[in-house]
């Protein structure tokens, strides 16, 4: 860290992403305000690396204060958003909407720019239903 008496501060940090070292420039208040973020509030007890909810021993010592405290395991649910369409709004998402018919993946298309997808989309309204 380097501070010249000015209205800024340079510091050096590790990006984690790349494991590389940054240079900073902040002004007195940003430094300020990033710091006091990680200050927690009055009464909060920060429990994260130690007891059985550490992350070395949780999974084997979690299970056992289930078994004592006599509470059941439950197995964790994944939750898609075809559960969550049919389940909040009452719609099937793979149905279409004039017929009625279910839609079928058959290729998925990532990393188009804005023009790519407007080209596509004459496509998707060509799509007729399949019975």
């Amino acid at each position: 860290m380097h501070y010249a008496g000015g209205k800024e501060i340079d510091f050096t940090y590790l990006d984690h992403r790349d494991q590389r070292y940054k240079k900073l420039t902040l002004t007195q208040t940003e430094l300020i305000e990033r710091i006091i973020s990680h200050i927690p509030e009055k009464h909060f007890r920060m429990v994260r690396y130690f007891g059985f909810l550490s992350n070395r021993v949780c999974g084997e010592n979690l299970p056992k204060v289930y078994s004592a405290l006599g509470q059941e395991i439950k197995d964790a649910v994944t939750i898609t958003h075809y559960m969550l369409s049919k389940s909040w709004l009452n719609i099937d998402p793979y149905a279409f909407i004039l017929c009625g018919s279910k839609m079928r993946l058959t290729r998925a298309i990532s990393g188009l720019t804005g023009g790519e997808r407007l080209a596509n989309a004459d496509a998707i309204a060509r799509m007729r239903c399949v019975l």
